[in-house]
């Protein structure tokens, strides 16, 4: 199922709408045209603006330490509770006609829905760090340069998950689907950058 992620969306308030399955330690979250994203479930709020398919899983690794690469994600089913047992009804005559299959669902979210007390919103200048990975992809700055911007704000964002949002930030064609890059001045992105300047 397609879903979008508000803007302002915390981990925690994924998680609420969402559920993770028991013994899921991944997502798994695709977009169409883009390859597949895979991190741990602490990173879900990453996902803030962006639209596409979420899955749980786990995740065996080939090798050991920061180096091990992904082999294989298996994907775990939310448990749900059985349907109670009831008489089948008899078929309508007439039809219901239903949405198209690749219209996202639009989740709404409260705001600090489901988020504990103290926990940090990762925001650059009030904007989610997606929309700043895409207002900074938009204004050319490289993966290595944005990181350290993020890390400077003592956000981390992996380094799939950065790539991808500036990818979107370079491309206008995709902000419609996964979201505007943050709404930066000229002025404020030069700060940004003159902050992490090596």
């Amino acid at each position: 199922m397609n879903i979008t992620i508000p803007s302002n969306a915390t981990t925690a308030s994924i998680k609420t709408i969402h559920p993770v399955p028991r013994g899921a330690s991944h997502f798994k979250f695709t977009t169409p045209g883009r390859k597949p994203v895979i991190d741990t479930i602490k990173n879900l709020d990453t996902l803030a603006g962006c639209s596409g398919k979420l899955e749980y899983g786990k995740v065996e690794f080939e090798g050991c330490g920061r180096h091990a690469k992904i082999k294989e994600f298996t994907t775990l089913a939310v448990a749900s509770a059985p349907e109670p047992e009831s008489t089948p009804l008899p078929m309508p005559t007439v039809l219901a006609v239903s949405a198209p299959e690749s219209e996202p669902e639009q989740l709404t979210i409260p705001k600090a829905a489901g988020r504990p007390k103290g926990e940090k919103l990762n925001r650059i200048h009030g904007f989610s760090a997606c929309a700043v990975a895409k207002a900074l992809g938009k204004a050319g700055v490289k993966h290595e340069e944005a990181d350290r911007i993020f890390r400077a704000h003592a956000i981390e964002m992996p380094k799939a998950s950065l790539s991808v949002q500036l990818g979107f930030g370079r491309n206008a064609e995709t902000w419609e689907r996964h979201g505007k890059p943050a709404d930066l001045s000229d002025a404020q992105i030069a700060e940004l950058r003159s902050g992490v300047a090596q």
